[in-house]
């Protein structure tokens, strides 16, 4: 798997290469795997999560191509990996040694008795974070969370997906991080409560600017098949309306709803889980929910999602031209 170099100079077919061995590195270690947009984290299929694969002739076939990026689903392969994000604009810990999702992790390793951080898999983001990928431990039930378990911790799991190791966005690739192991530890007990318990992490300084939320969310709308640009307009609409509500009737009830409907997209394969979580949680923020109570935003959404993902919603057909 690549490690360097960080900026990715390679042309259209050794980079196809690269992903397609990477892939295949993937499903040897039992993980599956899809293909997201070139040069995106997009996925390019829908119902990707049923549709990762193992199957070296498919995988061959798919990254053979194009260069794909790749995605690797947790659900299916058994993962819980831990986002370890760097700050988004306005997010800022309380504590002058914690300024990123890795300083998060070890300040609560270093205040939770007889806690550590097993070594595995991590891979170096674009952004300037890290994915630590473990096995999930039998029987346990995680789901993915969007700033709930700690500042700048993001985590994915069942429903979710990681960007794979030689994947480039902006230039830029996914990397085995130096002296880090390819085998996968499983998730420690202490973290594995952290995440399905969600104690109360560190404040973080200030909700984000509605502004903010609504620039990231323009560039969902921007990428994607046509009925995925659909779906993300939607999501950006439901996200854009709870972000704007400021009077505290009535915003509870909103982000049900905006979490049910994301839920339907979610369901009919056109948006990420992981991504609407985040969206959401972000707009409920900015809207000022979860200042007194931080397990307000989690429970809401928890609640409308699920709901949500047993109706799954499409692109009318009539707006699709009339294809499948």
């Amino acid at each position: 798997m690549p490690h360097r170099p960080a900026h990715n100079t390679a042309t259209p077919r050794a980079l196809r290469a690269t992903l397609l061995a990477s892939a295949l590195r993937y499903a040897e270690r039992g993980m599956y795997v899809h293909p997201l947009l070139v040069g995106a984290k997009e996925p390019r299929w829908l119902n990707w999560e049923t549709r990762a694969t193992r199957d070296p002739e498919l995988i061959e076939r798919t990254w053979g191509r194009a260069p794909f990026n790749i995605g690797v689903a947790c659900g299916p392969s058994g993962l819980v990996a831990l986002d370890l994000d760097v700050p988004k604009q306005g997010e800022v810990s309380d504590s002058p040694e914690i300024v990123d999702g890795v300083t998060m992790l070890a300040s609560l390793a270093a205040r939770t008795p007889d806690a550590c951080i097993t070594p595995t898999m991590t891979v170096l983001t674009p952004s300037g974070g890290q994915h630590l990928v473990y096995r999930a431990p039998a029987g346990a039930i995680v789901r993915n969370t969007a700033r709930t378990a700690a500042f700048c911790i993001d985590t994915r799991a069942a429903g979710g997906y990681i960007v794979g190791i030689g994947s480039v966005v902006n230039g830029a690739s996914y990397l085995l991080k130096d002296g880090s192991p390819t085998d996968l530890a499983v998730l420690p007990e202490w973290l594995l409560t952290l995440i399905t318990t969600t104690p109360t992490p560190p404040k973080a300084g200030g909700a984000p600017r509605r502004a903010d939320v609504v620039a990231r969310l323009r560039e969902l709308t921007r990428q994607g098949t046509r009925e995925q640009r659909w779906a993300a307009g939607i999501l950006r609409s439901e996200c854009d309306e709870l972000a704007a509500m400021r009077q505290a009737g009535g915003r509870n009830n909103r982000l049900n709803l905006a979490a049910y409907r994301a839920g339907q997209l979610v369901a009919a394969g056109l948006v990420d889980q992981a991504v609407a979580e985040e969206h959401l949680t972000e707009s409920a923020q900015a809207a000022g929910l979860g200042v007194d109570t931080p397990h307000e935003i989690e429970k809401t959404l928890s609640s409308g999602m699920r709901a949500g993902l047993k109706r799954p919603r499409s692109m009318p057909t009539a707006r699709c031209g009339g294809a499948a």
